[in-house]
């Protein structure tokens, strides 16, 4: 019984662990223009974030970057 509780233990923190641990991540677009968005694709962990915060420059033009679900 003793094994079986410990077993269990050691599980649940595994999965604890690795689920504390898993990057974020999320579908990024920016708006071209009224009518256009342009897929930037799935962004993870410090890409994603840098995207919201800074934008992303094409040209001489910055565009405001939306991700899904962050």
């Amino acid at each position: 019984m003793k094994t079986i509780k410990i077993t269990l233990v050691a599980l649940v923190a595994g999965v604890a662990f690795v689920s504390c641990n898993k990057e974020e991540c999320s579908d990024c677009h920016y708006d071209l223009n009224s009518t256009e968005t342009v897929e930037l694709g799935e962004k993870c962990g410090d890409e994603l974030s840098t995207l919201e915060s800074n934008g992303i420059a094409v040209g001489d033009t910055l565009y405001e970057v939306h991700c899904h679900g962050h």
